[in-house]
């Protein structure tokens, strides 16, 4: 998508459902890519995804990257 870039992968839905809400609560939209393809044919929330459909990615503009990067850098050492 044009104006976006990925900014992690996620090991499951769960997580990358997570980080999103964290960054839009922080006013930083994001989306996930593979989000609904891995919950019906992955192994659902919380499992590991199914590889055949690639791993969910969280995509945030790439104005906000580096600003995000350190919002989720500071979320895991809380």
């Amino acid at each position: 998508m044009k104006g976006w870039t990925p900014l992690t992968e996620a090991p499951n839905a769960l997580w990358a459902t997570v980080l999103r809400d964290y960054l839009s609560a922080a006013g930083i939209p994001a989306w996930i890519e593979n989000e609904h393809i891995q919950q019906v044919l992955g192994s659902g929330l919380t499992g590991a995804p199914n590889p055949a459909f690639g791993p969910p990615r969280l995509w945030v503009p790439e104005a906000l990257a580096e600003q995000a990067r350190q919002l989720i850098e500071d979320f895991f050492s809380l």
